[in-house]
């Protein structure tokens, strides 16, 4: 390994956060290991990705990443602790909370956010390590060789590599080659979003104090609305105010089309036909296109031999209301790259140059610790999106009772599982129980 290459194939912010783990914990074992990471665009996709809401077990494994990362991400987004659900009608069902700073210390709670900014000061951090990351490169086959993995790019250029990092996203090539029939199918559901500025928003929704006081507050600017025919939601995803001021909507509905290029003005006409008759609270009328999908759970995420590793949307695709995407990956690539280079130090792999052993048991650890997880997300995330589909009457009056008696009731703890991860207290948890 300390003669060929270790290619990330992808660099979105699962690429990126796996390639600065595995630069961070292999380099100081493998110090003539060379890291590559290869990107199908141009040139970096910050301008590229919409906005999110980043969970706190996403914002602790980017503070692993770097501290002042993760300090910018939360003064740069609009923190946000509980949201608020409403129907259509108006009617508030409740509250619900998503990860306050004091429930999870450490991590800064959920934030609302462009993916674009948290991107960027990921690919800041990796930019100033020297990070060897090559644009335009489009990969059209992943072959495993005796020699090692074949990586070949659409330019004709051909990589041979020891270890092949999968972070290619929801149609990953990576995937097909190495785990034939295993497809991301559109689940049903697509999802059209944007921002706009501060003022476009009626004053009523306005945030009444910034910072959002989430202890106090009966209230949340983040709003999440259910009807019958499908779902809206909006969200500051800064904390000004002014010309400054910038808010994320997004609205989510069946379809039975995952086209991605209809004309602006045809999504116009699609939005103001579903929610023509939404009302907030006070009866006043609230008016990047992105298909979900769903993907059969994987067996494993690794090769047998652990030459090839999916990671992100390659191994386990979230869709949007899973709130996780993200957070997920990010761990992802933290929890294999310390498992990896745990290997190598046990079975002196370093000294003998033999690498297979560390390689097809760290693939087999990461697969046993991350799937569980993941499955159990997904999962969740399946049956929220079944509440953004087309209603009967009684369904919608069954959801909006039930979903308001569970708010009522639903204690702060509900989230810990997912929120209270801590990446590196796992890993370290897992491998007490190895050899």
């Amino acid at each position: 390994m300390t003669k060929s290459t270790t290619p990330s194939l992808g660099t979105g912010i699962s690429g990126l956060t796996a390639y600065h783990f595995l630069h961070r914990f292999l380099t100081p074992l493998l110090p003539n290991l060379q890291i590559d990471a290869y990107e199908s665009y141009k040139s970096p996709s910050i301008g590229i990705g919409g906005t999110l809401g980043l969970a706190p077990n996403g914002l602790y494994t980017i503070k692993l990443v770097s501290q002042e990362a993760h300090s910018a991400i939360l003064a740069s987004g609009f923190p946000c602790a509980k949201f608020e659900f409403r129907n259509s009608n108006g009617k508030v069902l409740g509250l619900m909370s998503t990860g306050s700073p004091d429930r999870y210390p450490g991590t800064g709670g959920e934030v609302m956010h462009s993916r674009a900014a948290i991107y960027g000061e990921i690919l800041k951090v990796l930019e100033g390590q020297g990070a060897r990351i090559h644009y335009g490169k489009t990969v059209v086959g992943v072959v495993t060789k005796e020699e090692g993995v074949e990586v070949t790019f659409k330019d004709g250029e051909v990589v041979m590599a020891d270890l092949v990092i999968g972070a290619d996203g929801i149609k990953s090539t990576v995937r097909r080659a190495a785990f034939p029939g295993v497809e991301a199918r559109f689940e049903g559901l697509v999802g059209v979003g944007s921002t706009i500025p501060y003022s476009a928003v009626p004053s009523s929704e306005h945030p009444k104090e910034i910072p959002y006081d989430y202890k106090n507050s009966k209230y949340s600017p983040t709003v999440m609305t259910f009807g019958s025919n499908g779902f809206f939601g909006y969200s500051p995803i800064n904390s000004k105010t002014g010309d400054e001021g910038r808010y994320q909507w997004w609205s989510t509905a069946e379809s039975d089309s995952e086209d991605r290029d209809l004309p602006i003005e045809e999504i116009e006409r699609q939005l103001l036909e579903r929610h023509k008759d939404w009302v907030n609270p006070k009866g006043e009328k609230v008016i990047d296109i992105l298909p979900n999908y769903f993907m059969q759970t994987m067996e494993q995420y690794h090769s047998d031999d652990g030459r090839i590793l999916l990671m992100g949307d390659s191994a386990h695709v979230m869709p949007p209301h899973s709130g996780q995407g993200v957070s997920l990956a990010s761990e992802d690539g933290y929890v294999y790259a310390r498992l990896l280079a745990h290997e190598i130090q046990r079975t002196k792999a370093a000294e003998s140059q033999d690498y297979k052993t560390a390689l097809s048991t760290a693939g087999k650890y990461y697969t046993e610790m991350r799937k569980p997880r993941n499955d159990k997300i997904m999962a969740i995330a399946a049956r929220s999106g079944n509440m953004k589909r087309n209603l009967s009457w009684w369904e919608e009056k069954s959801r909006d009772f039930f979903f308001g008696l569970f708010l009522r009731f639903a204690p702060d703890s509900i989230h810990d599982g997912t929120f209270g991860y801590k990446a590196d207290e796992e890993v370290d948890k897992f491998l007490s129980t190895k050899p």
